[in-house]
């Protein structure tokens, strides 16, 4: 880190990566007297790859006043490449490499602390360029997922916290997060032809998150850090999907969590409960379209012991 003035802060780093990988897979054999065996066999094979990258990284921080300062950061982002598995489909190579995928991300924001160090409000924006991205590709009918670099992604938008102490013990959260994240250019092999999945949204990625949560902590026993905790949160999930082609998708939802009990400085007791409401709700699922499901109401305790 580097201070060019009491105000101004620069803090440049550079990371260097270098990963081997090797797959060797036995092939398995079993004699049969027919001519027009049934049984398809495998011969042995292996492979090696190696990767290496270096990943710089600059950041700049300024201080407007006690209260009020700016960032801005750069970084390279890097995400090793390695080998498929084996199929049963003659078209796919075995142990065939895919790239890495990189990524360029530039973040900005201000961080404010107010009403007397009460009150602190953090505003984030971001973007993202992703090249040669590793997208996962089902094959079947062996069920089993294979890597390809077959897309470019864009990912931007904004964060923000607000957390506040409003009354000696009570705190109070909240978060709100917007992502567009959608494909420059993708092209995946489908049925035997190339499908065009240009401006699809990335997988697993919903469009809005949000919580709040308020916490209120009673001290009974200053000496031995003994109190009385409760906490509420709510928590939103916007629209995500869980293929590709955004054909398997899952609507905005909305849990409720919760937890009291006792705590001290070397245990806690606490009893818990999830998604309160009983949402139902996706919380994985698969090209072929099989779903799981999220956890229902679900109650519990907790002991912990510190040392």
């Amino acid at each position: 880190m580097y201070a060019v003035t009491n105000k101004l802060n620069i803090i440049a780093g550079l990371r260097y990566d270098y990963e081997k990988k090797e797959y060797n897979v036995l092939g398995e054999y079993l004699k049969d007297g027919d001519p027009t065996s049934l049984f398809a066999t495998q011969p042995d094979t292996g492979a090696s790859v190696h990767f290496s990258a270096f990943s710089p990284k600059l950041a700049a921080a300024y201080t407007c006043n006690e209260h009020t300062s700016l960032f801005v950061t750069y970084s390279r982002g890097y995400r090793t490449g390695g080998l498929t598995q084996l199929s049963s489909d003659p078209s796919q190579p075995p142990l065939y490499a895919f790239k890495p995928e990189y990524s360029n991300n530039i973040e900005a924001g201000i961080k404010n602390t107010l009403a007397g160090n009460r009150l602190r409000l953090n505003i984030a924006f971001f973007l993202t360029h992703l090249n040669d991205a590793q997208v996962p590709t089902l094959i079947l009918p062996d069920a089993i997922t294979v890597t390809r670099n077959a897309g470019k992604l864009t990912s931007k938008g904004f964060e923000a916290e607000l957390a506040t102490t409003p009354l000696k013990g009570l705190e109070a959260d909240y978060s709100f997060g917007y992502t567009d994240a959608a494909y420059r250019a993708l092209k995946l092999s489908q049925n035997g032809s190339e499908a065009d999945l240009k401006g699809r949204k990335q997988i697993f990625t919903p469009a809005t998150t949000s919580m709040l949560a308020l916490q209120y902590r009673c001290i009974i026993n200053s000496k031995q850090n003994l109190a009385l905790v409760a906490r509420g949160e709510w928590k939103y999930m916007g629209k995500e999907y869980f293929d590709l082609a955004n054909t398997i998708s899952q609507s905005s939802y909305s849990l409720l969590n919760t937890r009291f009990g006792i705590a001290a400085k070397k245990f806690e007791l606490m009893f818990w409960g999830r998604n309160l409401a009983n949402k139902k709700y996706i919380s994985y699922a698969y090209d072929f379209g099989a779903v799981h499901l999220g956890d229902p109401k679900t109650y519990g305790v907790t002991v912990s012991e510190k040392f």
